[in-house]
């Protein structure tokens, strides 16, 4: 089997948005209707290589990717704030800037974190599956109910925290 990348012209493409707000996408022509769109490398291309899903199938039917956009830079502005909106939902991860205290019990980790979206109290269980060390010292947490939290950089936090998660990294 060939796997080929199918490149998407943003020429080709109009961004849409319905009244209750979902991305839409009408592609060479097509309504394709709503549609997801996620980032291949999250952390090291924010703006570039993003796969277009279509969200529109029936149960029997699977999801059907579109294309990869090369780079958000090439869509028109008025449609790349609709993208960039459907983006920020997505891929809503606060960034831990200070943590002010983390205790383990029972192989819970309890953290009481201040975020880039506030002061945030969550557990992680499994540290070594909620823990992802993603290089250059940067931390992801993921907490029992599937939210992520962001460490920049594991060596700027406090000795406590550092012991923790150095067991898992």
């Amino acid at each position: 089997m060939e796997n080929i990348l199918d490149f998407i012209s943003p020429s080709d493409t109009l961004f849409y948005e319905t009244k209750s707000g979902l991305l839409c996408l009408k592609y060479k022509g097509e309504d394709i209707g709503r549609v997801s769109v996620l980032r291949m490398f999250p952390f090291m291309y924010e703006e570039e290589y993003l796969c277009i899903k279509s969200e529109n199938y029936s149960r029997e039917d699977k999801e059907k990717e579109i294309g990869i956009l090369r780079s958000l830079a090439e869509i028109p502005e008025n449609q790349l704030e609709m993208v960039k909106r459907e983006l920020a939902k997505r891929y809503f991860v606060p960034e831990i800037t200070s943590v002010e205290k983390v205790s383990e019990e029972f192989g819970h980790t309890m953290w009481e974190v201040t975020t880039t979206a506030g002061v945030r109290e969550f557990t992680v269980t499994d540290m070594s599956s909620n823990v992802r060390n993603m290089g250059n010292n940067r931390i992801m947490l993921i907490d029992v109910y599937g939210n992520r939290y962001y460490i920049p950089d594991i060596t700027k936090v406090d000795d406590k925290a550092l012991k923790i998660l150095e067991i898992w990294i």
